[in-house]
């Protein structure tokens, strides 16, 4: 039962955490006619543009919260392993994204997405890898979380 209640939470959070996440992607993916790269200059000390920090995010951002929509929540019981591979894998490019700007304010927006996930990512691996049903209380908080952060992304992104 408890295996079940992880999928379903496994599901919930990828959607509220997408649906912030996708929200930015449409602003992001059209870079101002400036941007020439998505790369941040290295010389700008920070003195990148809102506008050029989010197109340079944004894919990244983007293809790791695909991962969570290629998840198959209904093997999170058979493959708990590679449920929380696939959460790691996420995060850990959501944190590459917000390293790779310059721009302090998109950095730190997308850095706590980052850490949102993280804690997901922790709170799945106490219920499917230790078997701790106490940490079932924190996934509604961490959604919550989740979904905050991405919708403040969205925000400063002009989602």
């Amino acid at each position: 039962m408890n295996r079940r209640i992880a999928a379903l939470t496994i599901a919930t959070v990828a959607i509220l955490g997408l649906t912030g996440c996708s929200a930015s992607s449409g602003v992001v993916d059209s870079p101002s006619p400036n941007a020439s790269s998505s790369a941040p200059a290295e010389g700008q000390n920070g003195d990148q543009s809102v506008a050029d920090a989010c197109a340079s995010a944004g894919a990244k951002v983007q293809e790791a919260t695909k991962t969570l929509t290629d998840l198959d929540v209904s093997a999170a019981a058979s493959d708990p392993e590679g449920t929380i591979a696939a959460f790691t894998q996420a995060a850990d490019a959501i944190g590459a994204a917000a390293e790779s700007v310059t721009n302090a304010e998109v950095r730190g927006a997308i850095g706590a997405v980052y850490e949102d996930f993280e804690a997901i990512r922790d709170l799945l691996s106490r219920m499917l890898l230790e078997g701790d049903a106490s940490a079932i209380a924190g996934l509604p908080a961490a959604a919550s979380e989740v979904q905050r952060s991405a919708a403040a992304v969205a925000s400063l992104c002009g989602g």
